[in-house]
């Protein structure tokens, strides 16, 4: 997978949820049927409050030190865990324009196997050092009365290892922003173009979006953002349905480096490139309550500890690491059917 194609994710791949399961980030859509509703039919009902823990358990990790006196090592990672906890909630919902914002926290830990005895600046730097992700979204779509419809997304986010004393920095805040054309074919087929730009590495970075949306029949149907993310969706019934997805994953964490082995370098930075392949079943529990279960497999593509917001320079060190089994499962809230009932 070529460096491009990682920085083209890392910039869109928050879109998916925007375009092919838009309407999972809107509490409901209005029935007057004169204006149009971006989504497909078939979809889940929106989730309104997430709860996912999310494990890669067990797998070795290559280092090589680029810059300074690091050297070179290699160790076993137990476990790489993250919790997420979202919260959206509508602001506008009116048949000719819906406004939406959501509230998310992240925190991702590393923990080594044998940790104490280990002497590599690196991993004890990472061990158990809390890299945390707070932002605020917000989410536009203005339909119109023919087949096109128009969709905006911003959010901003602070991604770090910062404490309560630098919370707020703009030093760790990302900023992105997504416009997006798109035409409702029919009930069965909707799809979008646009750009996105965003810091989600660091970098200013402008990219083509491409979204496409279809359902085959009422069980099996797809939703993609090309050429970077692919899920086949199979719906058994309105309580059950099944994912198949591929997709680049990425993080990027702005760290600090007071008190670290790392003090002579005032710009450090954390990336993560990955691309997974998984399978994901979501069952309602009762009415408005949801479980989701996930399962795959990580391929790593960039772990990396740089001097500065760009991945491609002041490299100190470079890691590979093996693949790895992924393992989530989430709790999440969804309107109950009677809000949809009062809606007809």
């Amino acid at each position: 997978m070529s460096k491009v194609a990682c920085f083209f994710y890392v910039c869109l791949c928050m879109i998916l949820s925007l375009t092919s399961s838009y309407a999972q980030e809107i509490f409901s859509w209005s029935k007057e049927k004169e204006y149009c509703n971006p989504s497909v039919i078939g979809l889940p009902r929106a989730k309104a409050v997430i709860i996912k823990y999310e494990l890669q358990p067990g797998y070795k990790i290559i280092s090589t030190g680029k810059m300074g006196s690091y050297g070179n090592s290699e160790a076993k990672i137990d476990r790489n865990r993250r919790w997420d906890l979202r919260l959206r909630f509508p602001i506008v919902n009116k048949s000719s324009i819906t406004i939406a914002g959501g509230i998310k926290y992240s925190i991702e830990e590393f923990r080594f196997s044998n940790h104490s005895t280990n002497n590599y600046e690196f991993y004890k730097n990472m061990e158990d050092r809390p890299l945390k992700s707070i932002g605020i979204h917000f989410y536009v779509v203005k339909p119109t009365k023919n087949k096109k419809y128009f969709i905006l997304r911003s959010s901003f986010d602070l991604n770090g290892d910062y404490g309560s004393e630098k919370f707020g920095k703009r030093e760790f805040l990302k900023f992105s922003v997504t416009p997006l054309i798109g035409w409702k074919q029919n009930e069965n087929l909707s799809y979008a173009v646009g750009f996105s730009y965003g810091y989600t590495f660091g970098v200013p970075l402008i990219v083509p979006v491409i979204s496409f949306n279809k359902n085959f029949n009422c069980h099996l149907g797809i939703e993609s953002v090309l050429p970077v993310s692919l899920k086949l969706r199979y719906t058994k019934n309105e309580k059950n349905f099944w994912y198949a997805g591929l997709e680049l994953a990425g993080a990027s964490y702005r760290l600090d480096n007071a008190g670290t082995p790392f003090s002579a370098y005032n710009k450090l930075h954390l990336f993560r490139s990955e691309l997974r392949y998984t399978l994901t079943y979501e069952r309602e529990i009762h009415d408005w309550l949801w479980l989701g279960i996930e399962g795959g497999y990580r391929q790593n593509l960039r772990f990396s500890l740089n001097n500065g917001p760009r991945t491609r320079s002041n490299v100190i060190i470079s890691n590979k690491l093996n693949g790895a089994a992924v393992i989530n499962a989430s709790i999440f809230v969804v309107p109950p059917q009677q809000f949809f009932k009062k809606k007809k």
